[in-house]
């Protein structure tokens, strides 16, 4: 073991410091660099294609290049070159497989970037949203899929690559590659989440100058350990898909200063726009989701109203179904079992019915309430409303449109918007009341939000990032984000930028909001670690 060990430092310190490795990386960091850089600035440009291919050319490149050094063939760089290009089409797999494992897990920082300039049909996209869960089954399927793939035949096609690799890897060689890698990538995470700590520290204690250099220097020393993280891991890999050769070539020490310069020059560049990018603790409204602060009261009834508007949110977010009748009842779930404890559906009572069921939760009780009954409290509170329509495949075919027709005007001029999970209902509500506010609910971000255009976005909180933010205010929507309920959540939203918080501690967000941005630089931090990853 300790043996495995020196051979794999050895194979680093050769696949870091060799000719040609050395300035490849410095050039692939520096593109890598410019892609987040450039990925800031909305819609598809021809200098971000051209550094797009420009890093996967040279990605080739670098990984024929290390593969032939370290088996010791000394190559040159045409003969590099040559390779790649006798290979292109099994080279653009190979990439297309990698990018693939790396997308969700972040790609460094740029698969929000690219999954926001991902242009699809309208029609696909809400049907992906509305079977988001046999949807996501599949595409977990197809990732352990390509997975085992890269893992297991990765040796095999990596020689085709480079015939002249005498010893593909093993899967045994595959498996601990894989647990070297994730063993970097946690030694990075810990050192990461050490410098968030820190800065939360400092944040409290240090002068607002002091506290923005501690997050500028922690950012940099971030980026920087993600890069060495990284390059070890892609080493570390075609070490492994080469069988684990023994590398003895010295190496000049020299050759690593100029890897240690460009990291900086190109860190330097991307914690700066990481600190001063906009938008960052933008003005926000805060919405209290289904009626309720802190657990006082039943979700979606008169009671948690009354409460909530004392606070005088911006919003109460509520929900809608539809009843047996053709009806509306204010409830969120799609049956009663756990307000209830009844097994049905609103579609199987109408709302005489559903009006004389008592909810519990929280140890509150209350009673359900019609639509119409809870509109009309609101007015009375001067409460505006966000309306969310749920829908479901036993809805009445024209459902939307007769509640957009007898109650669009009316919650227009009270000042309250409707948003959906179903883009449906977007376009049905726009086309029947044009002067409603109507917003796009996303399950997940991953597609472009100009594909499914809204006057506002409720965007998902765990894959929101900057990028997605940026999209909506170009095509001039205000981004709202569901559900953050701690105080680092609501903070880290805060931070990257969003218009709205949609959450079930309403008073804990208003909190939030009064404190000054110079407190909280740690979001910033935060959000940058989490956008690596």
């Amino acid at each position: 073991m300790r043996s495995w060990g020196r051979q794999l430092k050895q194979a680093w310190r050769t696949g870091i410091l060799a000719p040609g490795l050395a300035l490849g990386w410095c050039l692939a960091v520096l593109l890598f660099a410019g892609l987040r850089l450039l990925g800031q600035r909305p819609g598809w440009h021809v200098d971000l294609v051209v550094l797009i291919g420009g890093l996967m050319v040279l990605s080739a490149w670098q990984l024929t290049h290390l593969a032939l050094t370290l088996i010791g063939r000394r190559p040159a760089g045409w003969q590099s070159w040559q390779l790649v290009w006798r290979h292109k089409g099994t080279w653009v797999l190979v990439e297309l497989g990698l990018t693939i494992l790396a997308l969700p897990l972040g790609l460094g920082g740029l698969s929000s970037r690219l999954l926001v300039r991902l242009p699809l049909p309208a029609d696909f996209i809400n049907y992906v949203g509305l079977h988001r869960r046999p949807v996501g089954l599949v595409v977990a399927l197809i990732y352990v899929l390509v997975a085992g793939i890269c893992v297991l035949r990765g040796p095999w096609v990596f020689r085709r690559l480079a015939p002249q690799i005498q010893h593909p890897g093993t899967w045994r060689q595959m498996a601990a590659t894989v647990l070297v890698s994730a063993g970097l990538l946690a030694v990075w995470w810990g050192l990461a989440e050490g410098l968030v700590a820190l800065n939360w520290w400092g944040d409290a204690r240090l002068t607002a100058v002091s506290a923005k250099l501690l997050a500028a220097g922690s950012l940099l020393l971030i980026f920087l350990g993600f890069v060495v993280a990284v390059i070890l891991a892609a080493i570390t890999l075609v070490w492994s898909w080469c069988g684990q050769p023994s590398v003895s070539r010295p190496v000049p020490r020299r050759q690593g200063w100029w890897l240690v310069g460009l990291l900086v020059i190109a860190g330097g560049c991307v914690s700066s726009q990481a600190l001063f990018s906009a938008p960052q603790f933008a003005p926000m409204v805060a919405i209290s989701h289904r009626g309720v602060d802190h657990g006082v009261g039943v979700q979606n009834t008169l009671g948690a109203l009354r409460h909530v508007s004392q606070y005088h949110p911006a919003y109460v977010e509520m929900d809608l179904h539809e009843t047996r009748d053709r009806q509306w009842v204010v409830l969120h779930d799609e049956n009663l079992a756990v307000l209830a404890q009844r097994n049905v559906t609103p579609h199987q009572l109408t709302l005489a019915q559903l009006e004389r069921l008592t909810v519990r939760e929280n140890g509150y009780h209350d009673r359900l309430v019609g639509w119409p009954t809870y509109l009309r409290v609101a007015e009375r509170l001067h409460q505006p409303l966000l309306v969310e329509i749920k829908t479901t495949p036993q809805d009445s075919v024209h459902a939307v449109r007769r509640f957009a027709r007898q109650y669009g005007p009316r919650l227009r001029r009270e000042g309250s918007a409707v948003h959906s999970l179903d883009y449906r209902v977007v376009t049905q509500l726009k086309a029947t009341t044009p002067r409603l506010r109507v917003g796009y609910i996303t399950p997940f971000n991953w597609v472009s939000p100009a594909a499914v255009p809204a006057d506002f976005y409720s965007f998902q909180r765990i894959s929101l990032s900057q990028q997605f933010i940026l999209a909506a205010h170009q095509a001039g929507a205000p981004a709202w984000v569901w559900t953050p309920d701690s105080r680092a959540a609501m903070t880290r939203m805060w931070a990257l930028g969003a218009d709205g918080e949609i959450t079930n501690e309403l008073s804990r967000l208003q909190q939030v909001m009064r404190q000054s941005p110079r407190e909280n630089w740690w979001a910033v931090v935060q959000n940058f670690v989490f956008s690596c990853v």
